[in-house]
């Protein structure tokens, strides 16, 4: 007897579930451990069953990495509302700190998005355009405190790349095998944040 049709939202369901699967790979394991066979192992189903709602593990991967980056965005979204009330200052050392919590709590993934993002299936022009988006949005919130005379007039966007490479620097040394001491870490975190607060300030 054939298997009956699943509907939509049963298909939906489904990818979805493969996503959190492979995320907690990910997370457990990291990029290294994903397989189409240890995502089905997990699942406990076929590895080939996972095919019928992906074309291949890179799908499932770029499906993954757009999914987590779109929660991303929407997690910077919630700091441009703020801005219309808040103080500019607060409002863009809080996304700063995001960025470190992000790091910090979910190193495997922040690897994959930030270290080696084509093993998260993103091409180069994908990887560029995701950047690009992360400064853009940051560079919403400085133009906003140059207007307001509380950041140094300059090109809000180069601003916004300078103090991303700021805040990120340690982590990616650090995931990247180039520095392996955590409190080092740590602490250079507290001095970039210092820094790039210090740098934006009128």
């Amino acid at each position: 007897m054939p298997r009956p049709k699943m509907t939509p939202a049963q298909l939906e369901a489904t990818r979805e579930q493969i996503l959190d699967t492979t995320l907690a790979i990910l997370q457990e394991s990291g990029p290294e451990a994903i397989t189409s066979r240890a995502i089905a192992e997990r699942m406990g189903v076929a590895h080939m069953s996972l095919y019928t709602y992906f074309e291949n593990q890179a799908a499932i991967l770029r499906a993954l990495s757009q999914r987590e980056m779109t929660k991303w965005q929407a997690q910077q979204q919630v700091f441009a509302q703020r801005a219309a009330t808040e103080d500019i200052t607060s409002v863009v050392e809080g996304l700063l700190r995001l960025v470190i919590t992000f790091a910090c709590e979910n190193p495997n993934l922040y690897r994959v998005a930030w270290v080696m993002p084509e093993v998260g299936g993103e091409t180069p022009a994908e990887s560029r355009q995701r950047m690009q988006a992360t400064v853009g949005q940051l560079a919403t919130l400085l133009q906003k405190g140059m207007e307001s005379g509380v950041f140094e007039p300059r090109n809000p966007f180069l601003a916004a790349g300078t103090v991303l490479a700021m805040v990120n620097a340690p982590f990616i040394f650090f995931y990247s095998g180039k520095m392996v001491d955590p409190a080092l870490r740590d602490q250079m975190v507290d001095e970039m944040l210092s820094a790039a607060l210090g740098y934006l300030k009128k």
